[in-house]
């Protein structure tokens, strides 16, 4: 991974954590742009917290969270995406009650708005239905379904609701929190798939929380393992997959 100069995010001497509980303690690991970074280790490793804290859903004890060179530790949520930042969290969080395409256009509440709330230049209600006819257009099971409540979306449709929904922010970095828990293999290898094309085809950069971490360094780049909060390894995918007693002792496989 390259360094924190060159990145387009890094995070240094994290430190986060629950009242009393630490559970990130002094990690720093950077992200290169257009590349796949995946975060690994056990339940309780730090993977789930290192990203609400870049994201800033938890506001980090020490430490710096770099974008593009400048600092926003401990900034809000809305801050963060406004910035560049799309997080989303695991356990497929679509709002059930909104239609497909309501949950949509959530994504689309950070655009900047012009004087006295209308729509700045260039955010016309043109682009906001061109922007999603794009989301259409990649998640197609979501265009036949776009008046449909989210609640009657299979589990694989509304993982894909959720990634086209943190797109439609038009993100830089993209944090995806156990994309494929509970998907059926079949479904979670189109998730996977659909991972790489956005980072190879789209130029974004993706920090993946996987549990599965076959799966996600068969698609990354690089790779790093937490283990109780600290990084216990950091190299590229390839090389922490062949390392056998890496894969015994933290990562399972």
């Amino acid at each position: 991974m390259s360094d924190s100069g060159s990145a387009a995010l890094a995070v240094e001497g994290l430190v986060a954590g629950y009242g009393g509980v630490i559970a990130l303690d002094g990690v720093s690991i950077s992200a290169g742009t257009a590349a796949i970074t995946a975060v690994l280790g056990a339940n309780g490793a730090g993977k789930t917290t290192l990203l609400r804290a870049v994201s800033g859903m938890i506001r980090p004890r020490r430490g710096r969270v770099l974008l593009g060179g400048t600092d926003l530790a401990g900034r809000s949520p809305e801050y963060m995406v406004r910035a560049g930042i799309a997080h989303v969290p695991e356990g497929q969080g679509v709002i059930p009650e909104l239609t497909v395409e309501e949950n949509l256009r959530i994504g689309m509440m950070s655009w900047p708005a012009g004087s006295k709330g209308r729509l700045s230049p260039g955010r016309s209600r043109a682009e906001r239905a061109a922007a999603l006819d794009e989301a259409y257009e990649r998640f197609r099971p979501l265009a036949d379904r776009r008046r449909k409540l989210a609640a009657t979306l299979s589990g694989g449709e509304r993982q894909m609701l959720v990634i086209a929904r943190a797109l439609l922010a038009r993100p830089r970095v993209l944090l995806l929190d156990e994309p494929s828990l509970g998907l059926a293999p079949r479904i979670m290898a189109q998730v996977m798939d659909l991972v790489v094309r956005l980072s190879r085809e789209h130029g974004l950069t993706i920090v993946l929380v996987e549990q599965n971490a076959r799966s996600a360094l068969a698609v990354a780049d690089h790779g790093v393992v937490l283990n109780l909060g600290r990084v216990v390894a950091s190299a590229d995918a390839r090389t922490l997959a062949a390392d056998v007693a890496l894969r015994h002792h933290y990562l399972g496989f």
